[in-house]
């Protein structure tokens, strides 16, 4: 069984996808096999559905089925690395912060709230902030509610571009509507694990 699985993971490679009937026809086993196969290589991480093809049959259409390890190919860190070195070339402070700022407001566009509560605003940022990949949870503090990072999606290239850090902070800032100070940077909490965390100068 695990080889057949692996000759079915091999094909999909070679192919960039395919789908169970194809598979069913290629292997010469039935279609409910084939499932079971790509039910545990999902299971594994191996596979992942990575479109839909029209069938000549009526029907709904047939899932494509694809390496999970080819789909998740990117080249979006040196893209991204590539658009701020050009933005940020010979850039003075007060340009950078205002492109900072507007980066920021791009990114929170969709998540703008009319929210005045400061508490239901505060759990509204953090649900976009969880959009955005950041995995953030916030906690009370003696002095006010502070915001943890537990991952930083931009890590890829963190380390040649600082400044996404001050991006974090005027994201914050612009979810919450009010000023907000980063107080650690990748430290490590008590689970051993690394997170960033940012105070609101405002209570809750």
């Amino acid at each position: 069984m695990p080889n057949s699985r692996q000759k079915i993971l091999t094909y999909i490679i070679e192919q960039h996808g395919t789908t169970v009937e194809e598979l069913s026809k290629v292997f010469h086993v039935t279609p409910a096999n084939i499932r079971h196969h790509l039910s545990i290589l999902a299971d594994q991480g191996s596979i992942s559905i990575i479109g839909q093809k029209t069938t000549l049959s009526k029907g709904r259409p047939a899932q494509i089925y694809g390496s999970k390890y080819q789909y998740d190919q990117h080249n979006l860190d040196k893209l991204s690395n590539a658009l701020l070195c050009t933005l940020l070339d010979n850039i003075k402070e007060d340009e950078l912060h205002r492109l900072i700022e507007n980066i920021a407001n791009h990114l929170t566009a969709e998540f703008k709230t009319d929210i005045i509560n400061p508490t239901r605003r505060l759990y509204s940022a953090i649900h976009a902030l969880n959009r955005l990949k950041y995995q953030a949870h916030w906690e009370a503090h003696i002095i006010n509610p502070r915001i943890m990072f537990s991952h930083c999606p931009y890590q890829a290239i963190l380390r040649d571009h600082p400044e996404l850090c001050r991006m974090d902070v005027a994201l914050l800032e612009s979810l919450l509507n009010t000023t907000v100070r980063q107080i650690e940077k990748q430290a490590t909490n008590i689970n051993g694990l690394s997170q960033c965390v940012f105070l609101m100068n405002n209570p809750v």
